[in-house]
């Protein structure tokens, strides 16, 4: 997600319309519960390395959808955190979490995005956050950066925008 908000902001990203840098004001990430160590390495890469301090955390009670509840849970969340013309990445995540999401992006006219990595550059940078995992969930603030963070973004990755 790093990845497409740095291809977003610096505009290149593949799209149906000519891009252009992206001037973003928030940063939402949508997360189940038990995904922190995920949610504080890309905490730390977007202050640490895109130097983006604005990000608000939106947790669902459950870590999949088991049930139609969970889908309209969903569902109802993002149609009442997203506008005409915002970005919805729906890169990564759980299927039916993404699925529900994409939905709700398309009825507000929201743009659909998702960015691609490498396998194999991917798997290495699974390795790389598990070494430092432990180290990401104390970064705050500039002064808790670490260069070595930067190393769990993709430098080759592809976003592609496609609404």
């Amino acid at each position: 997600m790093a990845e497409t908000l740095q291809n977003l902001s610096t505009g290149k990203y593949i799209a149906p319309f000519e891009p252009k840098e992206i001037k973003f004001d928030e940063f939402i990430v949508l997360r189940t519960k038990g995904t922190e160590e995920a949610y504080y390495a890309l905490r730390a890469i977007l202050l640490c390395c895109l130097g983006f301090e604005k990000v608000k955390e939106v947790i669902f009670p459950f870590d999949d959808i088991e049930n139609p509840k969970d889908f309209i849970t969903v569902r109802e969340t993002v149609r009442e955190l997203l506008k005409p013309g915002d970005f919805m990445d729906f890169t990564g995540g759980r299927k039916a979490i993404s699925a529900a999401a994409v939905l709700s992006a398309r009825d507000v006219g929201a743009h659909l995005v998702s960015t691609i990595i490498d396998q194999k550059e991917y798997g290495e940078m699974m390795v790389k956050f598990n070494k430092m995992k432990d180290k990401l969930e104390s970064v705050y603030s500039k002064g808790d950066c670490r260069s070595y963070f930067c190393d769990l973004m993709s430098s080759t990755a592809r976003t592609i925008v496609f609404f």
